[in-house]
Order: structure tokens, then sequence, then C-alpha cells
């Protein structure tokens, strides 16, 4: 107990270099708890503007397509019939679903081109799975068979056109003839995902399919659920529904797609991170243990020649780092609590605040980015820095508690 108090009292005593100690901890704390919110934040808002206007749910496709599906080719597609339409409406958790037929095309206005991909879609059925219908900043979507497009509001100012100008798409179709589709664009949308915005191109389906000649074939087709994270079981009992009618088509849940899969590049981020923190506070630690062993020399040295043990003046300090780690966590905690409450609350848009473009960095967000809630994070972070504090101090506290009593009572 006399050791203990002790330990305590080294805390109050030395109050200046345990405050700096424990605010150089707390920071290191709070930057970790912050920008673990902060990914995190980064990481749902991802999954949700992909799944919002690009992957949905589920997606059925042929299994030899998907192998190619980067390529877009116009192999492979799946056939829809009233059979495959009512095993997937009657699986457990369906809202709504969306065929679609993509390809690459050229998109020509006048003297600019570029290159974009271009969907295929049945608009009375997109609006059910995708959330465009609040997005539009001009005009709304196509009506089926008319040669009318909808496109991004970014990829409209690359080409400074708007609605009701007229635009080529020029394509290979299936026997790969050159082909062109010209339209009229009805609608631009901008959403929180840069490759809807910059980079796609909406047509009617029967006039895509028609054009590409692939007879009333899709490339996939999309599905949106009550729960996404009804997700993985639905698949597979529609994989087994499928298996004896339509046994070369398969069923993709969202996070099983190729674009979700950064999300253990963020976990070995957050490691990273962590290693980095916890290095800064044994750092601190050391110094502190080192400065207050040269300090109280011969405090140490009169404790050794009273009987005092070696592991007991070890435990002196291990004690009172172990105060510094616990003081520093509970701040830095109550700090982060507060900086990702505000984070979650009012978000962070770093195109505004640091000229910054996160599709840059290949975080497929546009616009504010707000913090989530992991509490696993806070109690994580607070016991690996006590944890460090603790181990951190245990050799310099060897150091000091193995002088030579006598030299240390005299500083020799």
């Amino acid at each position: 107990m006399f050791l203990t108090k002790l330990a305590f009292k080294n805390l109050a005593r030395h109050r200046n270099r345990t405050l700096i100690t424990a605010s150089i901890i707390a920071v290191a704390i709070l930057f970790y708890i912050f920008l673990d919110s902060m990914i995190g934040g980064m990481v749902e808002m991802s999954y949700e503007t992909i799944i919002d206007y690009e992957s949905g749910h589920l997606q059925v496709v042929d299994s030899r397509y998907w192998e190619r599906e980067s390529e877009l080719p116009l192999e492979h597609l799946m056939e829809l019939d009233e059979a495959l339409m009512d095993v997937i409406r009657r699986s457990g958790g369906y809202h709504a679903s969306s065929p679609e037929l993509s390809f690459q095309a050229r998109l020509t206005v006048g003297s600019g081109e570029l290159p974009v991909i271009a969907k295929g879609v049945r608009s009375e059925d997109f609006v059910d799975v995708f959330a465009l219908e609040d997005k539009f900043v001009e005009g709304s979507m196509f009506a089926s068979g008319q040669y009318q497009v909808v496109l991004g509001k970014r990829l409209a100012d690359l080409l400074g056109i708007g609605t009701g100008d007229y635009l080529t798409l020029l394509f290979r179709d299936k026997n790969k003839s050159f082909n062109t589709i010209d339209a009229e664009v009805v609608g631009l949308v901008h959403t929180s995902n840069p490759n809807v915005n910059q980079n796609t191109v909406f047509v009617p389906l029967d006039l895509a399919q028609e054009a590409l000649g692939v007879d009333g074939q899709v490339s996939k087709l999309i599905v949106r659920l009550n729960d996404k994270g009804m997700a993985s079981q639905v698949a597979d009992d529609m994989r087994k529904s499928l298996a004896g009618s339509r046994s070369e088509l398969t069923v993709y849940p969202w996070d099983e797609l190729e674009a979700f899969t950064y999300v253990e590049a963020q976990k070995a981020e957050n490691l990273i991170i962590l290693g980095l923190i916890l290095t800064i506070a044994a750092i601190a630690i050391v110094n502190t243990v080192i400065l207050a062993a040269l300090e109280r020399t011969e405090e140490i040295g009169m404790m050794k020649a009273l009987g005092l043990q070696n592991s007991e003046v070890i435990y002196t300090f291990a004690l009172e780092s172990t105060g510094i780690g616990i003081l520093g966590g509970v701040v830095g905690v109550v700090l982060g609590l507060i900086s990702v409450g505000l984070l979650s609350k009012y978000g962070m848009d770093f195109e505004s605040l640091f000229r910054m473009d996160l599709t840059e960095f290949g975080i497929p967000v546009i616009g504010r980015v707000y913090g989530t809630w992991n509490p696993s994070a806070f109690v994580m972070v607070f016991l690996f820095g006590v944890i460090v504090s603790l181990l951190a101090s245990i050799l310099p506290a060897y150091w000091a508690a193995d002088k030579d009593p006598v030299k240390s009572i005299y500083h020799r």
C-alpha cells in the first residue's frame, strides 16, 4: 500500500511532467478515435453510394459473363423469363429488381468525344432499385422506346451540353460491327457517386438491345432488398433455387463485389495508425521514467539502502507510468467522444476545407463525410494506451532499480 501511495504521490509531485506526458497520450488517442470514425464513415458512405447508384444488394449474372465483367462483353448474356423472375420475387426481403445491359461506347457531341459506360435500363424498374429519383438537377427520366438518354451533370458540363441537346453513342454491337444511337438528353443527375456523375450514360433498355443485336438479353439483373444485411443469406437461397433450372446463373451479394474489397485495406490502415500512436505513447513514457529516475537517484538509493527490493522500485515506476496512461487515456477518450459527436452530426467537407477530391484516392464519395460510432475503438485504444504505458516503463524502471544504492546516494 505504501508503494502504491508513493507512486500516485509522485504523479502530483511532478505535476507538469505528468500533465505533458498524459497530454501526449491523450492527443494520440484522440487522433486514433477521430480517424477511426472518419474512415469508418467513408467506408459506410462508400457502401451506400455504390449500392444506391451502381450495384444494388444482389446481382444475378451468368457465371461465364462474370469472369469478364470488367470488359462489359456482349457474350454470355442472360435471358429473363417469368420462371426466373418468380424465383427472385419469392426470395426473402425482396424489394425490387432492375435488368441492365452495359456496354462500352464513345459519346460524341460536335467536336467533343469521351469514352463512357452506357447502361440500358428499364426506367420504371430502375428508379425502384436506385436512388436517382431526387437527384435530377435538370429534366427527368426517359420513357421506354424513346431515343432519349440521362447522364451525369459533370459529364454534361465537360461536353458543354444540357437537356434538349442531342448526342451520339458510338459502339460495336454483338457482331463486332459499328453502330450508333442518336438521342436527346432529357435528364441530368448529380449524385454522391463520381462514376455516375462523369462516366455513365443511361439509355432505354429496349433501344440498347435493338442497337446491340442481343435479342432481349441483358448483362445482369440487379436486385434491391429491404435490408442489406440479408444479402448473403438471400444470395445463397437464390443460388440453390436456380441450381436446377438455370444452373449457368449465379448470384453475388454486394459485399462480395470487387468495389467493396478495399475495406480490408481500411482495416490495415487502422492497424498502422494504432501502431504509430502506441509508439508515440511508448516514447513519451520511456522519456518520463528516465527523467524521473535521474531526478530521484538519491531517493532510490536511500530506499534500497533501507531494504527496498528491485522489484518494488520497478513496481513504483510502473504504477506511476500506468497512472499517467490512465489519465491520458481518460482525457483522450472524452475528447474522442466530443470529436466523433461533432463529426457525426456536422461532417467534414474535404473538398471545401482542403481542396481535396476523395475520388482521387479511390474513395467513391463526393460531398460531406460523416463519422460513425465505433465503441470498440474507444475501449481498444484506451486499453492499449494503458498497457503500452505499463510495458514501456519496465526497462527504464529496471535500469533505475539496478543501480548500486551507495553510488546512487553519492551520485557516483
